[in-house]
């Protein structure tokens, strides 16, 4: 029989986030929440990969719950940013225990910036056993310019359509000089910032950033993580923990997977990349170690 797809409202401190509940006939014990990323995404994803995605896992027994949080895609209430989905993210799970009251292990997939709610989030619910993440966003100036400098500038110089602007005169070479050297010197204070540790209770620290870190590294669960080769999002938080040891610490004592993509784009949206990615999101699901 095929997995059920069940409509719900999920409440959300007085507010309704709708949901879709993907239920096996014979579920598992481990369920799966999709935390969207925000922009123009909600629970369908881009290219539908959601959906795909969903499917594909309900069809190997995984109840899935994929839903828009408040003030987002078809929910009401007030959208706060990624940095304040924890109720609506625990109200999530409450949900689909409800639903599926056998469950005892919670995974949380998250792409982008919802990666980074999760990493913020995860290790204050006992509940949440393994991340799946899809390049985290760690945005600021210092290191998108460093990012920039260092991969996208490349990038540039091997398409098409940047020699076609330099071969119709329609390349400023000292406007591009200007732009580089402000990026140059924002970049540098990148190194400066990104091992600043403070003794700070969670709440207390100052930037997102930092929560991830330190949320990530309260985490006691296993994590896999998917990077695309063109994704600067991604490359931002390479760039990120590159600089920092404090970053690179907490990676390294991680039960953590990782598997870099070098031809996929940000969202794994060719049908090439999307099926590679649940293949190996499944094989790790269970247990299987032939990551390919």
């Amino acid at each position: 029989m095929s997995p059920e797809e069940i409509p719900l409202i999920i409440n959300c401190h007085g507010s309704p986030q709708i949901g879709i509940l993907h239920k096996p006939s014979n579920s598992k014990n481990t369920a799966v929440v999709v935390v969207v990323a925000g922009g123009p995404q909600y629970r369908v994803g881009c290219a539908r990969q959601l959906i795909l995605w969903s499917r594909r896992l309900a069809e190997d027994g995984y109840p899935v719950l994929r839903f828009d949080y408040r003030g987002f895609g078809d929910s009401g209430g007030e959208f706060k940013g990624f940095e304040h989905i924890d109720d609506d993210i625990r109200s999530a799970i409450d949900q689909l225990q409800q639903q599926v009251p056998n469950i005892d292990d919670i995974v949380l997939w998250a792409e982008c910036n919802a990666a980074s709610a999760v990493m913020m989030y995860a290790w204050q619910d006992s509940r949440v056993k393994r991340l799946i993440m899809q390049n985290p966003w760690v945005r600021n100036e210092a290191t998108q310019a460093r990012t920039y400098i260092k991969h996208y500038y490349l990038m540039r110089i091997m398409q098409k359509s940047f020699w076609l602007k330099l071969a119709t005169f329609r390349f400023n070479p000292l406007t591009a000089l200007s732009s580089l050297l402000d990026l140059w010197r924002t970049s540098m204070q990148a190194e400066q910032n990104s091992n600043r540790i403070k003794d700070r209770d969670f709440d207390d620290l100052e930037t997102y950033q930092e929560k991830m870190r330190e949320g990530l590294a309260r985490f006691k669960g296993k994590v896999l993580l998917f990077m695309s080769g063109y994704s600067l999002i991604g490359k931002e938080f390479d760039e990120l923990v590159n600089l920092s040891e404090r970053w690179q610490a907490i990676l390294n004592n991680l039960d953590l997977t990782r598997i870099d993509e070098p031809d996929a784009d940000h969202t794994f949206s060719r049908a090439i990349d999307r099926e590679k990615l649940i293949d190996n999101a499944l094989r790790w699901l269970n247990g299987d170690v032939r990551i390919s």
